[in-house]
């Protein structure tokens, strides 16, 4: 249930060194992991650069397990788990987007296909209520894809995810990290996005 996987706070600020060795060991073939061992190996290495090259590798190798007419799709990213009804700053802070916004930010859109990514996300210092959260997050989800006629993708990887939304035609920010991470590759890419939040990168 608790995800050690956090992409965008790996690269976006930083994970101690138990939790990159963590990460290393669990997906150790991830995007994670060898932008955590390159890191390594030098230091002065752009991270926005790096992480961008490691995607790129990942997505052409896997380009065929990611749906085929992703290049002509929107894709939105939803945060869901933790954010949709924990009590930690953290979590208040990524409470998802409101759907009618979501349907003002398509309605130029009406013919694309909508691809939405994301699904429950529970970091270890997340609150207690977890089957309120996933109650709420699976109703959400539900609503979300119903009102804007979407499909819910569920690849079984953050990684995938990521590469569906680097290779979408439009991507819709969500809330946290890793969906600014999403934006900041596509940028690097000169592709496309509607963000929603401001960080700094």
């Amino acid at each position: 249930m608790i995800s050690y996987y956090r992409l965008g706070d790996l690269v976006i600020q930083s994970l101690t060194e138990t939790e990159t060795d963590n990460l290393i060991k669990q997906h150790p073939n991830s995007i994670g992991s060898t932008y955590i061992i390159e890191k390594q190996k030098n230091s002065n290495l752009n991270k926005l650069d790096l992480i961008t090259n490691i995607t790129n590798d990942f997505l052409n190798k896997n380009i065929h397990l990611l749906p085929q007419d992703i290049s002509d799709a929107i894709v939105i990213h939803l945060r869901l788990g933790d954010a949709i009804a924990g009590n930690e700053w953290y979590e208040i802070t990524r409470r998802p987007l409101d759907i009618n916004h979501l349907k003002s930010l398509v309605k130029n859109y009406n013919n694309d296909k909508i691809y939405i990514i994301g699904k429950p996300h529970f970091g270890d210092k997340c609150s207690n209520n977890i089957n309120e959260c996933i109650e709420l997050s699976n109703k959400y989800l539900e609503d979300v894809i119903r009102e804007l006629n979407a499909t819910h993708l569920d690849l079984g990887s953050p990684d995938l995810d990521l590469c569906c939304g680097i290779k979408s035609k439009l991507f819709i920010q969500g809330r946290g990290f890793y969906s600014k991470l999403i934006v900041e590759i596509r940028k690097k890419l000169k592709l496309p996005n509607i963000e929603t939040n401001t960080y700094l990168l």
